[in-house]
């Protein structure tokens, strides 16, 4: 797989590559960058990036918190807590380095990973209302986290839980009535 350094700047889209799965490939033009493979039941994820693979599980009863793995070595490699209200958090890695993943727009269709301040945007995503695909695009500042590919799948992987729970909230709000 290329780098993701070569494609700063450049529109990039998660696509969905099965019809029954969660499966998304990160997609600009013909070339695929990254992959991303979670269960239907669990919110185990498995991603494919340039640097090998990396796995994501929320863990804890209240189930805010993901853990990211390198496959390779088994390790934790960072943290994600998601705040008890809204689809904002933190994401932290064992050097105590933080990013914040929150919402760009009022609506909700733009989020972007931003420095632990919230001023500069390092990934930003863009989805459209009735469609799996997610738009993403890398900003210059990108360049300067190693961690650029955890980010856009993380990101992906996200945004796949805020629907999944919005759609859970949603069929209990339809079955209290």
């Amino acid at each position: 797989m290329p780098s993701l350094r070569d494609w700063i700047g450049q529109e990039m889209t998660w696509v969905p590559t099965a019809t029954f799965k969660t499966r998304f490939d990160l997609v600009t033009g013909d070339t695929t960058i990254a992959s991303l493979d979670m269960s239907n039941w669990t919110t185990k994820a498995t991603a494919t990036v340039p640097e090998g693979i990396l796995l994501m599980q929320l863990e804890g009863l209240s189930r805010r918190k993901a853990t990211i793995y390198a496959a390779e070595q088994g390790a934790a490699i960072a943290t994600y807590q998601r705040k008890w209200s809204g689809t904002s958090g933190m994401l932290e890695f064992p050097d105590g380095r933080q990013l914040k993943w929150t919402k760009t727009n009022f609506w909700g269709n733009e989020k972007a990973w931003r420095d632990q301040m919230g001023i500069i945007d390092y990934v930003q995503f863009h989805t459209r209302s009735f469609s799996r695909k997610v738009e993403v695009m890398i900003s210059p500042q990108a360049a300067e986290v190693p961690e650029l590919s955890m980010l856009l799948v993380l990101g992906l992987y996200n945004i796949i839980i805020e629907r999944r729970d919005a759609e859970a909230a949603s069929s209990a709000a339809t079955a209290s009535i």
